[in-house]
This record gives structure tokens, C-alpha cells and sequence, in this order.
């Protein structure tokens, strides 16, 4: 497929189309800076792709970190083709050539399979800069309106140390979608490389932020920097696990944790870090930390002091659990350096810390909040704590009943005698109408999660009530949000057929013929034909 669109590129074309643009994408992000030199949110979708309302969109960023180099055949032929294009801009300022260069590399949905090989066979040819190259690829930088032809500007651009080239690309770096291409500019171009990455680290928040932190952490970095790796470094909009072992590791927590006193800031960064790890998800996790049996020790040491709040109670919570578990079972966490001795020394300083009625008051505290992350955490100490939040869960949906995280607390919690003023307030406050729009293949992504959320949990929670709340799971089937049928079917299939209403029968006949989604097309049918209906 690349070797024929190779060949057709390749031909020759007299009146090449003009890819340079008053909309650069370099315009847009440069008209959303703010005066602390951040981007604001309304640069996050670059308007290089419209979006439909239903369509799941990478996060600016994440298709680089998931894909790698791919040293295939096809991509070599890419890499060829582009050099001996690049030459031809650089010794001739070929217009043509301009023009195939734009097209390949705009052609397919990325361009990390061929940009390293095609800088180190860039570096190696030693293309002059000057008169050509240069104002090409800083054209790429600032006048194009194609992310792909952005990130390629940037990255030859990185060896080309152009002061007024640099400064545009220190711009583009602010946006996730770019940062890691310009890291890798600023690093190859830079005298001062690591202050550079440091500065820009401190100004991006996402899936930039975890590439870049996770290739500044290796650097030859000064005390200031490490201290910033533990205190903020860790933090990012995605998810604090993919960075929490790198910036234990390389920002030295376990020696900061050393120390006889630490302060209140450096003491909650390393509960969160802590908790990262431990929780591990996509990344390094805690049995990857060779510190941690001294971290965790000095940690516990100073949270005799300093622990004080919910959150601080939930943290320690979830470290006496991993502990007890390791008490079952070591297993690999053995080769970092844990003993039977030091987890039971942990276990019984750390439950002095929890054995405290003082928890049980700033719980129940926490569960009056309006703030949602203290809510949260109120709610999971009451769990720890043994306190029935039932009452608390079943006011806040009635103040708020179209939260989804209220309705799911509440399909949870109800006490049996609780059913049908459940299903009553259900039946009384979703807007049942809207739900009711016609299937189609949706995943219900977007404005409207929230709202399509609170249905699947209400129609999860009749499973055990058959013929109750007929009416949402009639909505519920005609919803156009895929997973809102297929919990509505699963719904009806656990009620079996001889409790469905004629209503429901035919609900289900219609939509077998009009399913779009193929999966749940074929379990309609198959459960129609088990009970020859």
C-alpha cells in the first residue's frame, strides 16, 4: 500500500499544490497563550481534524507514546524517498519536491516510524541549510496546517539552530500533540538542554509532560530539579502512576525521606507517589522500586506526625493493605529487600497511625463536603471505617439527580426496603424521553456520558427487580448509546422472557431488525431464537 502510494507521489508535477496556510496551526496555538506562557483549554483540539460528536479522539500526544519505530521494509522506503526529497530542497529549492515531501508525510496518521532514521540519514548527509532547507522547514513550522508536517519542522529543525526557529518550536512545545518532538529540537539544539526540558516541563500537563519528565528524569540533573521531580514533576493530567517510579527514582525520595523532619508539601507528595505505586496501573509499579522498603519505613516514621486529614487517612489505608498482602505473600517484592521483620514493623507502627477515633470524625465531615475529591475520599475511609453512608449517598442524588456517581452510589447501597423509592425517584427525575432518540452504534462519549451513565447504572440496578422500572429499560433499549441496550438486554435476559410485558416483546422483536451494532444484533437474535419468540 505505501510502495504504490510511494509511486504515485513520486511522479512528476509541473503545478504543484500550495500546502502553506494563513491558518497554521502555529497561529492557533500561538493566539491561545496565557500570560503565565501556558496554553489555555481551548487549544486542546487542533482544528487540523473535525471531530464528531460520538468519536473517540486520542489525547493530543498519546498516539506517539503508544507507537513506537517501525523498522519495516515500507518505512525504510518512506525514509528514502524523503531523503532524496529533502536533498532535493536543500541543493536545488525544488518546488516539487517541497510539495511530495508535504503530501508523504501528511499522508498516514503518524510519522514515528520514520522520523529517527530519517534524521540520523539527515544529520549524515550534511544538507547545507541555507538557501533552501531552512526556510522550508521553518515554512513547516509556522505556516503549516497539518500536524504531521508541524512535528517533521520541528525535528529537522532541532539541527538546524535557528534562533527565530527555536522560539517558534518553544511555542509549539506547549501543546502535548508537539512536545515530545520538541524536547528532542531542544535537546540536539540547545547549550543548556536540561534547563530547557525543566522549563517547558513545568508548562505542559499531559501525555507531553509524562514523555518529557520520563527523559529529563535521566539527565544529569541539579538538586533543585530533583526536588521538583518529587514535589510536582509526578503530577500530570492523565495519570500520576505513569510517572510516580520515575520521579521516586530519579528525584531520590527515599533519601529525601531520610531526613529527621520534612515539611507538610514533601510529606504529601510522597503519599501520593507512594500510592501510585502501589496501585501501579501502566507503568513501573512499587515491586519495580528497589528503595521502597526504606521509603515506605520513613514515610510511615513521618506520618505519625504528619497525617492529618481524610486523604491522608485513605493513603495510609491503602498501604496497610499492600502490606497485609505482602504478609501473604512476598513473592517478587522479596528482591527489593522486604523481610517478614520490616513488613511487621511497618504494619504495627502503621495501624498506631490508624487507630485513631479522630478518622472516624473527619470522615463523616469529609461526607458533607461539596467538594467532590474530599466526597470521594470520605467515602472511601467510611468503607475502611465501617460507617453506613446510605443516608448521605441517597440526599446527595436527590440534590444532584443526574449525577452519575450519585446514581451510582445509590444502585449500590439501597437497602431492599429502599427499591421502589429508588426506582420511583428514577422513573420521576431521568429524562427518559431524551434517552429514547433510536439506536445507533454510539459509545456515548462527549457532553452526554454523564447522562447515558446514570441510566446504564439505574438499568443494572433492575436486573434484581424484574418487572419494576419497565419503563427505563424501554428507554433504555431505544437509546442510541450501544452499551445502554446491550445492559438493557442483560437487564431482560435475567428477568427471562415469561416476565417480559408485550410492550418489552415488542421492543426487543423491533430491535432485533434494526440493531447497528453487530455484536449486539446477533445476541438479540439468539436470544429471541432460544425462547421462540
Amino acid at each position: 500500500m505505501i510502495r504504490k502510494f510511494l509511486q504515485r507521489i513520486s511522479g512528476t508535477n509541473n503545478n504543484p499544490t500550495e500546502w502553506r496556510t494563513d491558518k497554521s496551526l502555529f497561529d492557533f496555538i500561538s493566539n491561545h497563550l496565557t500570560p503565565d506562557g501556558r496554553l489555555d483549554k481551548a487549544a486542546y483540539d487542533l482544528p487540523d481534524r473535525e471531530k464528531a460528536p460520538d468519536e473517540i479522539q486520542f489525547a493530543p500526544g498519546l498516539l506517539d507514546a503508544m507507537v513506537g519505530g517501525n523498522q519495516s521494509v515500507e518505512s525504510q522506503a518512506l525514509v528514502d524517498t524523503l531523503m532524496t526529497h529533502l536533498e532535493a530542497i536543500a541543493i536545488r529549492g525544488d518546488k516539487t519536491s517541497e510539495q511530495a515531501f508535504y503530501q508523504l508525510i501528511t499522508a498516514n496518521e503518524g510519522i514515528t516510524d520514520v522520523v529517527d532514521d530519517l534524521l540520523e540519514a539527515a544529520a549524515e548527509a550534511a544538507l547545507p541549510l541555507d538557501p533552501y532547507l531552512a526556510p522550508f522547514v521553518k515554512d513547516l513550522i509556522t505556516r503549516s496546517g497539518h500536524r504531521n508536517a508541524v512535528k517533521m519542522g520541528i525535528s529537522i529543525g532541532g539541527l538546524c539552530r535557528d534562533t527565530s526557529m527555536l522560539s517558534a518550536i518553544k511555542i509549539l512545545a506547549l501543546h502535548d500533540e508537539f512536545t515530545l518532538y520538541a524536547a528532542i529540537a531542544l535537546f540536539n539544539s540547545s547549550t543548556t538542554p536540561v534547563g530547557e526540558l525543566w522549563d517547558l516541563a513545568k508548562k505542559v500537563d499531559g501525555w507531553g509532560k509524562i514523555q518529557l519528565v520520563s527523559r529529563l528524569a535521566t539527565l544529569e540533573l541539579s538538586e533543585e530539579i530533583k526536588d521538583w521531580l518529587i514535589l510536582e514533576g509526578y503530577k500530570n493530567s492523565i495519570m500520576i502512576e505513569y510517572l510516580a517510579y520515575t520521579c521516586a527514582t530519579y528525584g531520590q525520595l527515599q533519601e529525601k525521606l531520610a531526613a529527621s523532619n520534612i515539611d507538610d508539601a514533601l510529606f504529601k507528595a510522597s503519599s501520593e507517589i507512594i500510592g501510585a505505586m502501589i496501585y501501579g496501573g501502566p507503568a513501573e509499579d512499587i515491586s519495580m522500586y528497589t528503595d521502597a522498603p526504606a521509603t515506605v519505613e520513613h514515610y510511615i516514621r513521618h506520618a505519625a506526625e504528619h497525617a492529618s486529614d481524610i486523604t491522608d487517612f485513605v493513603d495510609l489505608e491503602k498501604l496497610k493493605q499492600f502490606l497485609t498482602r505482602l504478609t501473604e505473600d512476598i513473592g517478587e517484592h522479596a528482591k527489593n529487600g522486604w523481610t517478614e521483620d520490616i513488613i511487621s514493623n511497618c504494619l504495627i507502627d502503621l495501624l498506631k497511625i490508624l487507630h485513631n477515633d479522630n478518622w472516624k470524625q473527619l470522615a463523616i465531615e469529609a461526607l458533607t463536603s461539596d467538594n467532590d475529591g474530599i466526597y470521594w475520599h470520605g467515602k472511601m475511609a467510611a468503607a475502611s471505617l465501617g460507617i453506613d453512608i446510605w443516608d448521605t449517598s441517597w440526599k446527595r442524588l436527590q440534590q444532584h439527580p443526574l449525577s452519575s456517581s450519585h446514581w451510582y452510589d445509590v444502585t449500590h447501597q439501597a437497602p431492599a426496603a429502599m427499591t421502589d423509592t429508588v426506582i420511583d425517584f428514577a422513573l420521576a427525575h431521568l429524562p427518559l424521553q431524551a434517552y429514547a432518540t433510536g439506536p445507533k452504534d454510539s459509545m456515548g462519549f462527549g457532553e452526554g456520558f454523564d447522562k447515558y451513565q446514570s441510566l446504564e447504572y439505574v438499568v443494572t440496578f433492575l436486573e434484581n427487580h424484574p418487572q419494576k422500572g419497565e419503563t427505563i429499560i424501554l428507554a433504555a433499549l431505544d437509546s442510541p448509546v450501544t452499551r445502554n441496550r446491550n445492559m438493557a438486554i442483560r437487564t431482560l435476559q435475567k428477568w427471562t422472557p415469561a416476565l417480559w410485558s408485550a410492550a418489552i416483546l415488542a421492543k426487543v422483536k423491533r430491535l432485533s431488525t434494526i440493531e447497528p451494532n453487530t455484536n449486539t444484533k446477533e445476541t438479540l437474535e439468539k436470544l429471541l431464537q432460544e425462547h421462540q419468540l
